[in-house]
């Protein structure tokens, strides 16, 4: 007897990842599974033809990715393309080739058992890291493997052509099956797992495609042709909407699309000064760290680039970047941003932020509190000679500022600056032009917000790392879904840090700009201004709806809402105030959806 299936509506919460909504059909894809490998023995007459087998299916699989890397920089642009530079470089990688041939010899079995057995082994490195851009890479060994097992067994990878718009739904959706698909008929992506810098998020935001991934078992309980509602403002996926969801949902997005075709043209729009509705101006610059993400600082309005995370560099290659490749970079940079500039960020690398095998860094039980960021750079003084020299010459070119991780007391900045200092000396005497470079402290961890006011007298400026900071202040690791509901960025201790950082800097006559998570959500984004801040730094697509808020709020009444958040006792109290205080007061702009949702109390 077959059992019916569910099919009330239900509701799946996960990470934005591509701005917009869309609802439709589910349309499944199986992407993310392994072949079923056997292991077959060969006779030793057999193994160098077995070699020659592997090596042709790897010529075979380098073609199939140029004409998809030629696809995709047609239909995405060609700074969507390098994606697949990644896969292409892994297929003619020696080392692996060699150990893929060496396995084959040595153990006298077929290329499929050899390239499972070489591949299983990187895939358990990548497993162990825990910096999200890094382990999501092991997305791109699961989709070189899977594209060099097909090739082996002789199948066709031709890609899908939708017949009628359709959701996409997979478990974990390669980029290159994202990429063969027809992107006319894809209206959203939604997967069980996934990250801001996996590589599918990346071509859901250049397609301009919604995509909400980390949904968990979301998969397991859609069906192909389903109905199904993707909200990437929420970060919500609702399974067989009612028909008054679907209503609600329609007319949400009839009103944002008449509220868009009422303002001005974008580009102006967005590019005018800022200010709230009693006239405190606010600046809004641009988080960046993959090349695809350059053209929106402008697009979007942003004033400068308040973060570069230059771990980029070296992540996107696999290895550390020469001095004129991050000088070429930075210079890159700077140039984009213009008059207002742009901070970069000094690798934030070691224990968790890099595989054990890089740079001579050692495994550590507890990475996030290990040798990472200013105390990795200061470890390795090569790494941070040759990004200060690469700063110090593009310097020459743009205004850039650095910024220093993970500052714990005012000792990290006196020695990182001296180094700095040193080779701005070295330049000098080589006879190489430098320029002005302002050094500033992100302030991430209690020490450094405990002793702000001593920090605020040795740095240019701060910049307040709030993913971070939340993390380290609430002792929660922001990865762990076991603590998940422990991970409150509106926790009082949160925003008195917040608050005593941001009264240090004004003290101090210095900047200071928020640039982490916090800052790209409207109501929090208010609570900070309420709190002092007056310059937000967030992902480009994030700045346009930021600004409107901003726009019609007036800050003598935010930071009435922030005072009354300082006194709470909880975090649950401080969520409910903002509740009040914003939805209350500006209900047009604070609807319950991007409010704190109250907390079921059992």
């Amino acid at each position: 007897m077959t059992r019916r299936r569910d099919r009330r509506e239900r509701r799946w919460q996960g990470v934005a990842v591509s701005d917009g909504a869309a609802s439709g059909r589910v349309l499944r894809i199986h992407s993310g599974g392994r072949h079923s490998i056997y292991r077959v023995s060969l006779d030793a007459a057999e193994v160098e033809r077995e070699v020659r087998r592997y090596r042709a299916a790897v010529r075979l699989a380098r073609r199939q990715l140029l004409a998809l890397k030629k696809r995709a920089a047609r239909t995405l642009g060609e700074e969507h393309a390098y994606i697949f530079d990644a896969h292409i470089l892994m297929l003619e990688d020696r080392k692996l080739n060699e150990d893929v041939e060496a396995v084959i010899r040595a153990e006298g079995v077929g290329s499929e058992w050899a390239v499972k057995v070489v591949t299983d082994r990187l895939l358990a490195v990548y497993d162990e890291i825990k910096d999200d851009y890094l382990r999501e890479r092991s997305s791109d060994v699961e989709d070189v493997t899977r594209r060099l097992l097909v090739a082996l067994s002789g199948e066709s990878m031709t890609g899908r052509r939708l017949t009628e718009d359709a959701i996409v739904v997979a478990e974990a959706l390669m980029p290159s099956t994202l990429a063969e698909l027809d992107f006319t008929h894809i209206r959203a992506v939604a997967t069980d797992v996934g990250g801001w810098t996996s590589h599918t998020a990346i071509i859901a935001r250049g397609l301009g495609i919604p995509a909400v991934v980390g949904l968990r078992d979301f998969y397991r309980a859609a069906r192909t042709g389903d109905t199904v509602v993707i909200d990437s403002g929420s970060g919500e996926v609702i399974l067989h909407p009612t028909p008054e969801t679907v209503e609600r949902f329609s007319a949400e997005r009839r009103a944002a699309r008449e509220s868009t075709a009422a303002r001005p043209a974008v580009d102006e729009d967005l590019r005018a000064p800022l200010a709230t509705r009693d006239g405190i101006a606010v600046t809004l610059r641009a988080n960046v760290e993959l090349p695809v993400e350059y053209e929106w600082v402008n697009r979007y309005g942003a004033h400068g680039i308040g973060l570069f995370r230059s771990e980029f560099l070296l992540t996107h290659r696999g290895s550390m970047p020469g001095e004129d490749e991050q000088c070429a970079a930075y210079e890159e940079l700077a140039r984009i941003a213009g008059d207002e500039g742009v901070t970069v960020r000094l690798f934030d690398l070691g224990g968790d932020k890099m595989p054990a095998s890089r740079l001579d860094a050692g495994e550590e039980q507890n990475p996030a509190l290990g040798l990472r960021a200013i105390r990795f750079c200061l470890q390795h003084p090569e790494v941070l000679r040759v990004q200060s020299r690469a700063v110090l010459r593009a310097a020459a070119r743009g205004r850039i500022d650095l910024v220093l991780p993970m500052v714990s007391d005012v000792t990290d900045v006196r020695r990182t600056r001296a180094v700095f200092e040193e080779e701005r000396v070295r330049l000098s005497g080589e006879g190489i032009e430098t320029g002005p470079v302002r050094v500033g402290a992100m302030i991430e961890v209690p020490s450094a917000v405990l002793v702000a006011e001593k920090l605020a007298r040795e740095v240019d400026f701060f910049s307040l790392g709030t993913n971070d900071l939340v993390q380290y202040t609430l002792a929660v690791d922001r990865g762990n879904d076991d603590v998940a509901g422990w991970f409150r960025s509106l926790h009082p201790a949160v925003l008195l840090s917040i608050r005593r950082t941001l009264d240090a800097a004004r003290a101090a006559s210095i900047p200071s700009v928020v640039c982490g998570e916090m800052a790209a959500s409207p109501a929090y984004a208010a609570v900070l201004l309420g709190l002092g801040a007056r310059e937000l730094s967030m992902a480009p697509t994030a700045i346009p709806r930021v600004r409107r808020t901003i726009e019609g709020v007036e800050m003598s009444e935010l930071a009435g809402i922030a005072t009354e958040c300082l006194e709470c006792a909880t975090a649950d109290d401080v969520e409910e105030s903002v509740r009040a205080g914003l939805g209350g007061r500006w209900p047009h702009l604070f609807p319950p959806e991007i409010l704190p949702p109250p907390k079921s109390r059992g």
